[in-house]
């Protein structure tokens, strides 16, 4: 056999080689040599809200946290919240009724939703008046949550995402919601609600990240702050065991968990504001230590407020009402 000859003969038999271990491999792994070719834009993308994978992008952790309040412990309403099992957190589960949660979630608004806080006001107490509490007082109280088990996004996620009510159709498209469905009125009303007109005396932001919501506090009130919220407990009479016990004055910042497909938190800084602990003691013994905060200047509040329905008062004098067990309380 001649060179040339061996030589073609030795480039077949690689050829041929290569085309098994090439079929071979393709077909191991579920792809045939046809289906190689075809173009990237006939595939389907899988939807953009299950692309957000810790392989992709890491979830917050409380590492930003102690960079940026080194001193402040995490409290617990946000420690769920930054666990790796509550991530992917886009879900619908916001939207869900919560009868007693409607009752005092609005306690950060001019306004009320009437009709769910009339009908679930009137047996427990969330307003009151600044003398009212002292030891030995008794009152039935729910403490309440937002309803939304849901956590926060990094940063570089929530930030690509829009958050204003000019981008409602982009947003609803977004989370693959209806335009006339539960979530999104939910949605738009969320939205609404930081968007409208700061109070007098009041600067208020909407934190759609775990980073954003401490930057916003600590550029306002520094780094040397207390972080607090109420502890959770069930709905029935409670009794004030000792002096309520003032934690803050002046200036604090109170951040509501909003109800949404991912966490976001209404802050609002007011001046005129006194943080007080209440320590209280249920019917069956248990103890809390409640929360409240007490606006001492309410003549820019709006008149039909409804804590001024549910004392029977007009604006100005000073409001004091109980937060909600995921309602976080800065002060200096």
């Amino acid at each position: 056999m001649s060179l040339a000859n061996s030589s073609a003969l030795l480039l077949f038999l690689l050829t041929l080689s290569l085309d098994i271990i090439f079929s071979t491999a393709a077909n191991t792994i579920g792809v045939t040599r046809t289906t190689v070719a075809v173009a990237a834009d006939t595939v389907p993308l899988p939807k953009k809200v299950a692309t957000f994978l810790p392989s992709d992008i890491s979830p917050p952790t409380e590492k930003y946290w102690y960079s940026r309040l080194p001193n402040t412990p995490l409290p617990k309403a946000l420690e769920y919240l930054l666990q790796p099992g509550h991530y992917p957190s886009f879900i619908t589960e916001f939207a869900n009724e919560n009868a007693s949660a409607v009752s005092s979630r609005r306690t950060y608004k001019q306004g009320y939703h009437k009709k769910a806080m009339k009908s679930s006001l009137p047996d427990s107490t969330i307003f009151y008046l600044y003398n009212d509490l002292h030891p030995g007082k008794k009152m039935k109280i729910l403490f309440t949550d937002s309803g939304t088990k849901v956590s926060f996004l990094p940063r570089q996620v929530a930030e690509s995402i829009p958050f204003t009510s000019d981008k409602i159709p982009e947003i609803l498209k977004y989370f693959a919601l209806e335009v006339n469905s539960k979530e999104a009125q939910i949605m738009r009303e969320e939205i609404g609600g930081c968007e409208e007109p700061n109070m007098e005396g009041e600067d208020k932001y909407c934190a759609t990240s775990l980073e954003s919501l401490i930057d916003f506090n600590v550029e306002r009130l520094r780094q040397n702050v207390r972080v607090l919220s109420t502890e959770a407990g069930k709905k029935q009479e409670y009794t004030v065991s000792a002096e309520v016990r003032m934690i803050g004055d002046d200036k604090a910042a109170v951040c509501h968990k909003m109800r949404y497909p991912y966490a976001v938190h209404y802050c609002h800084v007011i001046a005129d504001t006194e943080v007080d602990e209440v320590p209280l003691v249920g019917a069956d013994g248990a103890k809390v230590k409640a929360v409240t905060v007490c606006h001492l200047n309410t003549s820019a509040w709006s008149p039909d407020h409804m804590a001024f329905q549910v004392l029977k008062i007009k604006p100005g004098p000073a409001v004091c009402h109980f937060l909600d067990s995921d309602t976080l309380v800065w002060v200096p």
